[in-house]
């Protein structure tokens, strides 16, 4: 639990959970999607906010300490 507490402390998950909400309301839409080849819409649209857990899962400390 306490993990939990302190991966929701991060920015970073914040902004991935923003993320993911918006890439549900443009599933729905397709407003941006019709800019993406087809092949490849129903992965890119879903690619970001993954990609942006695994960064926080990689970095071992913050920006602002390097």
């Amino acid at each position: 639990m306490n993990t939990i507490l302190q991966r929701l402390k991060s920015k970073t998950y914040w902004v991935a959970i923003v993320g993911a909400l918006l890439t549900a309301i443009e599933l729905n839409s397709g407003f941006l999607g019709s800019f993406i080849p087809m092949p490849y819409r129903n992965y890119v649209i879903l690619l970001w906010p993954v990609l942006m857990v695994i960064l926080r899962e990689v970095t071992t400390s913050a920006l602002s300490d390097k």
